[in-house]
């Protein structure tokens, strides 16, 4: 447990601001305090935080790929579009 990660989490409770997850255990204290967490199941307890590490980087991806927040196209697609 990170208590840099605690008090972020705390820190953007006292703002209001709206905390979501994705964790490799449930039971922590991002799963009880975010308004949303996904919990990655455990496969072998020796791969819990690469499992959910690998999880947050499918969930980033889909967050700077969402149409409406897009500031400008990615890499390749903007390639293909110049053609």
């Amino acid at each position: 447990m990170s208590a840099n990660l605690v008090y972020a989490l705390d820190y953007a409770k006292a703002q209001q601001a709206k905390i979501i997850g994705v964790v490799g255990r449930d039971g922590g204290y991002t799963a009880k305090v975010a308004d949303a967490c996904v919990i990655v199941p455990t496969v072998a307890a020796d791969t819990i935080t690469p499992h959910a590490e690998s999880f947050q980087a499918v969930i980033w991806h889909l967050i700077v790929s969402e149409p409406r927040i897009m500031q400008m196209s990615n890499k390749w697609e903007s390639l293909g579009a110049a053609k």
